[in-house]
């Protein structure tokens, strides 16, 4: 480890070690309230004549239910207070009875404490259809997604041109071409000066920047230009 990573990855650790400590602390805090709890929950439901073989279940009702109705709550965080509003007040409700039947065990009428487990099973129905209520906005919202996603891919698919099931044509190589200006071997042709050629001769000259008169003998050189221009080659003169 370099020395610029040093404090960082010894600061991490340390960090780690303060974090498991304090979950520890924290969970043996819990563990010792919840049997003192249990304790006084039990004492306080044999106190009013509850059935002994069945009083272990008690605590569990009181202080269980509080831990389902905060784990509700915050499960529903993200869909604001309305909906976290009812598990919370649930949670404070069996708070409130815990605290009171620990707290002044005396003073819990019987009934109260014999009603606490008939009162606990319509509310934990009835909390855990809240959270399916809460909940499926959030499934539906993603099934559209996923039948967004779906359709999208359909259409991309739609839109491709389609492939043909028959095999594909043979390649062939194209046909070559000859070049415009291929040397050929064969002789030209022939070019034999007239009279009836030579305006045509002339005129050309000129256009072609030769120095042609109008009457006389026209020169050599216009001559062999001209038969090379018109593909032959000049044979009298």
């Amino acid at each position: 480890m370099s020395a610029r990573n040093g404090p960082t990855g010894r600061k991490g650790i340390t960090v780690q070690r303060t974090d498991r400590a304090a979950a520890s602390v924290v969970a043996g805090i819990a563990a010792g309230a919840f049997t003192l709890s249990y304790e006084a929950l039990r004492n306080v439901y044999l106190g009013v004549g509850g059935n002994k073989d069945l009083s272990p279940i008690y605590p569990l009702i009181a202080e269980g239910f509080v831990t389902v109705a905060v784990w509700v709550a915050y499960r529903l965080r993200d869909h604001g207070w309305k909906a976290t509003a009812y598990p919370w007040t649930l949670a404070a409700l069996f708070f409130a009875y815990s605290l009171w039947a620990n707290s002044l065990p005396d003073t819990v009428p019987g009934p109260v404490v014999l009603g606490v487990p008939s009162l606990a099973v319509p509310l934990a129905v009835h909390l855990f259809t809240h959270l399916l209520k809460k909940r499926e906005p959030v499934r539906a919202v993603r099934a559209e997604l996923v039948e967004l996603v779906d359709l999208k891919a359909d259409d991309d698919q739609d839109d491709e041109e389609a492939l043909s099931d028959e095999p594909w044509p043979a390649w062939q190589a194209p046909a070559i071409q000859a070049p415009i200006f291929a040397s050929s071997n064969e002789k030209p042709s022939a070019f034999t000066l007239t009279t009836d050629s030579s305006p045509l001769i002339r005129t050309w000259g000129r256009q072609n920047g030769y120095d042609v008169k109008d009457t006389g003998r026209i020169p050599e050189v216009v001559l062999k230009a001209y038969a090379r221009a018109h593909g032959g080659e000049l044979v009298n003169a």
